[in-house]
């Protein structure tokens, strides 16, 4: 059994991300921070965004019930935060009152340069108890449909144009206690619909975060709000994990001595046995595999179960070997190294020499598979993406304090981190910033935690 003070400061050094600077500190040599280059402030370099964002109206229809406020609030929220749209504020819309019956005249919205608008509203559901949320795209008319020709002083005055018919309709029935994630899994349809490939807001993050002297786990939705714990409070809690079913897995210790791996609010063994102490896990995507890190006699090692209840294989046993995450194509990137550790996959660093990096995560983005992980050195740590062979590094965060915990979301195109960051109106929280565009980084919530991950809630 591993000693008391040494369980304590693996757990602290090596799972704890905001810890990363205290090891960087030790070494004597800053590394040349060139090497991570700079972060894009308006999407010249890289080629990755579309500059500038279309500009997109969400139609404020006069709400009749919860389901429509909702729907609304979580539309607009979630496609600013998506990073693809430059979402105008309801203020800039044609004067109202809005309703169902009103009919969409593009006209003053393209005095607005609006180029997409979105309406989504609640109807009855044939199911009791449910109501369906319905979601709607429209498209400008082609630009020589636009204005009427101009007949003579004479002639009689055009028409009206007829009222736009929705481009893209998209309808999601949902428990009147669903609302919630019913909105966040409309919005991804409604993205599906207009960029090709769906969001993925319906979708929830697992953190460990200071309880007293404890760490508790808390699990939040995608947009920064409905946080809720899980688990005991009166205990060491880290690494969660989604694992099968969706629930919550962890590792948890009640005296600072082992750790062991447990799932849950009543926090149940799993019942895999190894004799070390269990600091770091995670699951494949599609939760058929499990990997974790476990320490004893001052060894770190790396094992995979795959399928789950398999026997374990050894993935590596180099010096303090932590941070497994299973990536889409089944292979495991991890953390290790005595001094300055890198971030390794089938036991080749790709993460940049010099720097201390932490938690690896696999993000399938559009322009390929990549690893986003945090770098540091001293009193910072910033957030980085890059490709599995350890190039291509496009850096996510500069010069605002300590960035850790990166964590990508299901679609690809988002990644979550904690900040410590001093900004006047921002301060520390929890981030979320668009890869393609890293200049639009915004906050979604004041908690600071450690070990954060990003999964889809289970399909309804």
């Amino acid at each position: 059994m591993t000693a008391r003070p040494f369980v304590v400061a693996l757990a602290v050094a090596l799972v704890g991300d905001l810890s990363a600077n205290e090891g960087a500190r030790a070494q004597q040599t800053p590394p040349d921070e060139s090497v991570l280059g700079t972060v894009e402030v308006n999407g010249s370099a890289g080629g990755w965004g579309h500059v500038p964002l279309q500009k997109l109206a969400v139609v404020p229809l006069v709400t009749t019930g919860a389901a429509d406020s909702m729907a609304q609030l979580i539309t607009k929220r979630d496609i600013d935060l998506s990073g693809q749209f430059d979402v105008i504020a309801d203020a800039l819309a044609p004067p109202g009152p809005w309703t169902l019956t009103t009919p969409i005249d593009w006209t003053p919205w393209l005095e607005n340069k609006v180029e997409v608008i979105v309406r989504v509203y609640s109807q009855p559901s044939p199911t009791a108890g449910h109501v369906t949320l319905v979601g709607e795209i429209y498209l400008p008319p082609p630009k020589d449909e636009r204005k009427p020709k101009d007949a003579g002083a004479d002639a009689a005055p055009p028409p009206p144009p007829p009222p736009a018919k929705p481009a893209f309709t998209t309808k999601i029935d949902a428990g009147t206690n669903e609302l919630r994630a019913a909105s966040h899994r409309l919005v991804d349809a409604l993205l599906g619909g207009l960029t090709g490939r769906p969001g993925s807001f319906a979708s929830h993050m697992a953190f460990a975060g200071r309880v007293g002297k404890w760490r508790q786990i808390f699990v939040v939705d995608s947009d920064g709000f409905n946080l809720r714990p899980v688990g005991p409070a009166n205990g060491s809690a880290l690494s969660p994990v989604f694992g099968p079913g969706g629930e919550v897995f962890y590792t948890l210790s009640a005296d600072f001595h082992r750790y062991k791996m447990v799932h849950g609010d009543k926090a149940d063994l799993v019942p895999i046995v190894v004799t070390g102490s269990v600091l770091g896990m995670g699951f494949s995507p599609d939760r058929k595999a499990l990997t974790f890190s476990s320490f004893e006699n001052s060894t770190g090692t790396v094992y995979v179960s795959s399928p789950i209840g398999a026997p374990l294989r050894t993935v590596s046993t180099e010096p303090n070997a932590n941070h497994p995450s299973i990536g889409p194509t089944g292979k495991i990137a991890y953390v290790a190294g005595r001094d300055a550790q890198r971030v390794y996959i089938d036991g080749k660093a790709i993460s940049p020499g010099g720097f201390l990096a932490s938690a690896p995560s696999w993000c399938d983005t559009e322009k390929g598979l990549l690893i986003v992980l945090t770098v540091g050195f001293g009193a910072w740590a910033d957030v980085i993406a890059i490709d599995v062979n350890g190039g291509g590094i496009r850096r996510l965060t500069q010069g605002m304090g300590a960035n850790s915990s990166a964590s990508c979301s299901p679609d690809g195109r988002l990644v979550a981190f904690f900040s410590d960051r001093g900004m006047p109106g921002k301060g520390p929280g929890l981030y979320m910033v668009p890869i393609a565009r890293p200049w639009l980084a915004k906050k979604i919530g004041g908690d600071v935690g450690e070990g954060l991950r990003w999964d889809a809630l289970d399909a309804k």
